[in-house]
């Protein structure tokens, strides 16, 4: 089932495609609000259907991005020579990224705090108003401080040092995410051990350590809480201490806790003569917690420093797509001048053609994707988000095998070269496999029913989220071929103003989900209202201040009146 290939691809269907992947991130970052976890602002109640969209979308989007901005830069390479392609991208990548981060991530940073303030408000009105009969299970017991349901549920269950099925976490964490130490305390006076490890292999010591929760970290070191524990992402609990301010409200509002970081700095820093004086009156033990040998914890302890050195930090925000589109036409221009001092080879089309190509691009990126989440130790779905100023390696990885792709599609087959034959088939299958691939990574307990050993699951999860992402990736390549196939102003008008939209977007949807956070009305109609009204003043700025003004033509090129 080789490709038989269109006519000739046009620079507009380009520009379509490429349009329409940062339309969808627009949805995407809209829907976030509205999932439950992973915002800094999450509206209640969550949609399961917006999550499995932002999981899907997530997926596949920027693979499909970055394989188009590949065939487009092979493209223009061949039209206007090396010297013609750098000034291009000067242009059309480096200057706008460079004022954005004058203009558009500072307010970007006014709306993120204005998000957080808001959503630990929320979480502090939550927990005044929270029901301690509500309590049905011990998690939200020992998270709500209410001693008589946690005896009850621990009473000969086996529960006290369980984790709970959503984020792995123990009922003594939970005394420890919600600060409540008096809870902690009866939990240890039950028989909880303060070393039994999450999911992700942290401990309630490095919980609290994170959040600055003295009281309970005091009582958790009275009862032997071990200090050398590694985590999973390679954390001792003194260096959960280090986590800047971003980091930590970021976190608190994944978890929907209330925080004021003044307040975790202090605790913080009680803790830590906490654990200097510990740390002197005790005699290390190594600990049958401590991982050790396969090299995991070398590589997280590698990427953990690469973040808190502030070069995989979180400088260019959504921007971050520029940044390595920066890095990866500098790659394809150091190829070109290797290529001219080796002999040339003619690329044959099999090489690019489906589903031939799969047979060398899945187990090819599988490389990348196993590196993702910290190699596994927190639950993901597709590739991992670098927004530092070097970009972590195993996430640029990821994305230059799909800007190499789409390179080899023009070089090999020029502007014949079309994958979009069988789209229909490729799409099908992406959806059959999204559900499988998300339960795989977020419910372990049914994926172990399925797949026993944790490594072969790994190995499952792995392939499946990659053959996703290159299936969902040609699948819609070749819906939007379809769709775009005869030119039309609209679809002009969008992809020439879809740029512009994408760059400047987020703040205007951060600020929308906190004042729709005030308004009673269905989750879906917050969603709706929000990315259309977002996209109707993105778009009357676009015409009125940028389409025939010299930002117009930065981002775009001269446009004929």
């Amino acid at each position: 089932m080789s490709v038989e290939v269109s006519p000739s691809i046009r620079r507009s269907d380009l520009d379509a495609l490429r349009s329409f992947a940062m339309m969808l991130g627009i949805g995407l970052h809209a829907a976030m609000a509205y999932i439950g976890a992973g915002w800094m602002i999450n509206d209640e109640p969550p949609v399961h259907l917006l999550g499995l969209f932002v999981a899907g979308v997530h997926g596949f989007r920027m693979p499909l991005f970055f394989l188009l901005s590949g065939f487009f830069t092979a493209m223009l390479w061949h039209r206007r020579g090396l010297g013609g392609l750098v000034s291009q991208r000067a242009t059309r990548i480096l200057l706008p990224l460079a004022i954005g981060c004058l203009t558009i991530l500072p307010a970007m940073g006014l709306a993120t705090r204005w998000a957080f303030a808001e959503q630990s408000a929320r979480t502090s009105r939550a927990a005044t108003s929270a029901s301690p009969t509500a309590t049905k299970d011990i998690w939200t017991a020992a998270a709500t401080g209410d001693a008589a349901a946690f005896r009850t549920h621990a009473t000969g269950s086996g529960q006290l040092n369980a984790q709970d099925p959503i984020l792995g976490v123990t009922p003594l964490g939970w005394t420890a995410l919600m600060g409540t130490p008096e809870a902690t305390r009866l939990l240890l006076e039950l028989g909880a051990d303060p070393n039994a490890l999450y999911r992700d292999g942290n401990t309630p010591l490095h919980t609290a350590c994170f959040f600055g929760r003295a009281d309970v970290a005091e009582r958790l070191i009275k009862a032997g809480a071990d200090l050398s524990i590694t985590s999973k992402a390679g954390e001792r609990p003194v260096d959960s201490l280090q986590h800047n301010k971003q980091t930590t409200e970021f976190i608190a509002g994944m978890v929907k806790v209330s925080i004021d970081f003044e307040e975790v700095t202090a605790g913080r820093e009680r803790i830590r003569a906490l654990l200097d004086i510990a740390s002197a009156t005790r005699t290390p033990v190594s600990t049958p917690h401590e991982t050790t040998g396969d090299g995991t914890n070398a590589w997280l302890s590698l990427m953990k420093r690469w973040v808190k050195a502030g070069v995989g930090g979180t400088f260019f925000q959504h921007l971050w797509f520029l940044w390595f589109l920066c890095w990866l036409n500098a790659g394809f221009a150091a190829v070109v001048c290797f290529s001219r001092v080796v002999p040339h080879a003619r690329l044959p089309k099999s090489l690019v053609s489906m589903p031939l190509c799969l047979l060398w691009l899945v187990p090819l990126t599988m490389v990348p994707q196993h590196f993702m989440h910290l190699r596994g130790a927190v639950p993901g779905f597709g590739p991992d988000t670098s927004i530092g100023v070097i970009p972590m390696p195993h996430v640029l990885l990821y994305y230059a095998v799909f800007f190499g792709f789409g390179a080899l599609m023009f070089i090999a087959g020029g502007q014949d070269a079309r994958v979009g034959r069988f789209w229909w088939v490729w799409l099908l299958l992406s959806l059959l496999i999204l559900p499988v691939a998300l339960m795989l990574e977020y419910n372990p307990v049914k994926a172990s029913t399925i797949i026993e050993s944790q490594a072969a699951r790994t190995v499952a999860s792995n392939l499946l989220q990659v053959l996703f992402a290159w299936l969902a990736t040609f699948g819609v390549l070749g819906l939007c071929e379809s769709l775009f196939a005869a030119s039309r102003a609209w679809v002009r008008y969008l992809s020439d103003s879809a740029y512009w939209l994408y760059l400047t977007h987020l703040p205007l949807v951060i600020a929308g989900q906190v004042l729709l956070s005030r308004v009673e009305m269905p989750t879906m109609a917050k969603f709706t209202v929000l990315l259309i009204g977002c996209v109707l003043v993105l778009l009357a700025s676009y015409h009125v201040a940028v389409r025939r003004t010299f930002i117009g033509t930065m981002l775009n090129g001269p446009r004929p009146r």
